[in-house]
């Protein structure tokens, strides 16, 4: 075939192929990744009720919210390192099904430290699913049809959000229930999908293109042939993981990602708060008025994902969006009414969260085989450290002010800082020409 001798791609045969990868693939990571993001943010609509019964301050609340990723960081590399061992199916099963109970587990808080305890608990156990998932997906999509799929993977992060504030808002309704708490039914309701969904993929999953039984011997040969990750590369190279330590770019890449991260997570698990503090109604209310922004933000992954492959682009669309996220955070700190405040939120979250599956492709393009594994952990992991310092300080501020407007200019300054370095570092990958990881796998970076 063409595809495997170098010629031109046989168009019609990786259509076929993409096709049944979209179909049997991509939907089990996107609800993988939908449940994940409520199971860790589900916190933030349920910010009233926890700091009523457990005593958290809204700077101590920030603080257990950021717990979440000192387990995250610690366990990242490690779970990343088992899945190329032990493969897919089994790694990602093994991460739902624990973060899943620990979840469940989050219904037992007695009071500040234990609930301390169980978000410590729950970034341990959810460790490793976001990049992994992210390196999963090199071992069935060409690199060409890579940046599609980070984007449609990425909608569901915002889609979740979205879906989670309307769900634990709604399941807040159950309060009283058989003398059950809502926050605590909020708690045992949604993890009980993850450990589904574990089991699922346990049973259901191929770990690589050879093993799915749905790929014909033809489709399975075409694919290997074009994939940017081949996964019998992947034990030879792990041997070389100080490689990734050694790398400038690894360490600059997480610094671009937590600069424009730590917005997201500290809006993330204050929105609720915020459109309370604005629109001055209850709990139930405010968490679904917090998912106005995340379905803008939804539209926008997918207006950008089609603007930057028809024009090829990555630098200026990062640098206009990043900033316009800036400014949204901006005026929402600065005006008195709630709607403007709603829009300026709306603009943070669409511009951050269509800039993310832009940025996810550099490093994937950078880093090969193994190599690829554990970049995508190392920088996922430090950059994800944002979650830790975003909350906490918005939090902090909140105490000391009164009000979220001061820890909404600090991170919006984060977001102009972001957009100027994604401009840098995208300009500087678009020039590199070496690779880090398989040689033999080496593609040219691109015109992005």
């Amino acid at each position: 075939m063409n595809g495997i001798d170098g010629g031109a791609p046989d168009q019609v045969l990786e259509r076929r192929i993409l096709r049944k990868v979209g179909w049997r693939i991509l939907p089990i990571l996107l609800l993988g990744f939908l449940i994940s993001f409520i199971d860790r943010a589900n916190v933030g609509v349920l910010y009233g009720p926890l700091t009523h019964s457990l005593g958290l301050t809204a700077s101590s609340f920030g603080l257990a919210a950021g717990l979440f990723y000192i387990g995250y960081l610690v366990f990242e590399i490690p779970s990343n390192l088992a899945m190329a061992k032990y493969g897919a199916r089994v790694w990602l099963a093994r991460i739902l099904v624990t973060w899943g109970f620990v979840t469940v587990a989050l219904a037992a808080a007695q009071g500040v430290t234990s609930f301390y305890i169980l978000r410590i608990l729950l970034g341990v156990a959810e460790a490793g699913f976001y990049p992994g998932a992210l390196f999963f997906l090199t071992l069935w999509y060409p690199p060409r049809a890579l940046g599609r799929a980070y984007s449609l993977f990425e909608i569901s992060i915002p889609a979740s959000l979205a879906i989670g504030s309307l769900l634990t808002s709604s399941l807040l309704l159950l309060d009283g229930v058989w003398g059950i708490a809502g926050w605590k039914w909020v708690f045992i309701l949604e993890g009980l999908p993850a450990i589904a969904l574990g089991l699922y993929i346990f049973f259901v999953l191929p770990d690589n293109p050879d093993k799915a039984t749905w790929l014909t011997a033809e489709e399975t040969c075409y694919l290997n042939s074009q994939l940017l990750t081949r996964h019998e590369s992947a034990k030879s190279e792990l041997g070389k993981v100080a490689v990734i330590f050694q790398s400038g770019l690894a360490w600059i890449f997480a610094a671009l990602y937590f600069s424009f991260v730590i917005g997201f997570w500290a809006v993330t698990y204050f929105l609720p708060k915020i459109v309370q503090e604005r629109f001055h109604v209850g709990v139930v209310q405010a968490g679904a008025i917090s998912a106005i922004p995340w379905i803008v933000a939804v539209l926008a992954i997918i207006v950008v994902s089609r603007t930057s492959a028809k024009t090829r682009d990555r630098r200026w669309h990062m640098l206009v969006l990043l900033g316009l996220a800036g400014i949204g955070l901006l005026m929402s700190a600065a005006v008195a009414s709630p709607i403007l405040a709603l829009i300026g939120i709306a603009m943070g979250a669409a511009g951050m969260q269509a800039a993310t599956p832009l940025f996810w492709t550099m490093p994937s393009t950078v880093f090969r085989g193994a190599m690829a594994a554990v970049a995508l952990a190392m920088v996922n992991s430090l950059g994800n450290l944002s979650g830790l310092a975003g909350p906490w300080i918005l939090g902090f501020f909140s105490d000391v002010t009164g009000s979220s407007r001061v820890g909404l200019y600090i991170m919006s300054g984060f977001f102009f800082v972001s957009a100027i370095l994604a401009f840098a570092v995208s300009t500087a990958v678009t020039r590199r020409r070496d690779v880090i990881g398989s040689p033999s796998l080496e593609q040219p970076i691109g015109s992005y």
